[in-house]
């Protein structure tokens, strides 16, 4: 196991066994998130519900978000938006190498409320009207 923090709330590492558990449960996390499909790693890789077990008797809660490879997508962000409105923290964020872990938090980041829109454009990428370009500029002088 590969701890790699990501703030003081929130950390990711790959992909965990139930004896990491007992460590993480040492360390004081309070939520452990499995971003990893059951299967994906054959048959070394523990089952969700082996994990959840392991975490409910250590007093820690846990939830499986599956995510496939290269497919994070803006309701993942949702998803652990709400775990992490819950769960105050700490809280350790798992799949095969942590970058969907770090990859659907930043997400979670600038999740809005209610908000699962996949068509809105990031604030980066929107102009205010007074910034539209020349063409609208000349436009609005003849109108």
């Amino acid at each position: 196991m590969e701890i790699k923090e990501i703030d003081q709330r929130y950390r990711v590492s790959d992909q965990l066994t139930t004896a990491d558990l007992d460590t993480l449960a040492a360390q004081g996390v309070k939520l452990v998130v499995n971003f990893r499909p059951d299967g994906e790693g054959g048959e070394s890789q523990p089952s969700s519900t082996e994990l959840a077990s392991k975490a409910a008797a250590l007093g820690m809660a846990y939830a499986h978000i599956p995510v496939v490879p290269n497919q994070v997508k803006p309701e993942h962000g949702q998803q652990l938006k709400s775990l992490l409105d819950a769960h105050p923290g700490p809280v350790l964020g798992f799949c095969r190498t942590g970058n969907r872990a770090n990859q659907v938090y930043q997400l979670a980041q600038h999740a809005q409320p209610g908000s699962a829109s996949t068509n809105a454009k990031p604030a980066c990428c929107s102009q205010p009207p007074e910034q539209e370009g020349l063409l609208n500029k000349v436009k609005k002088w003849f109108n």
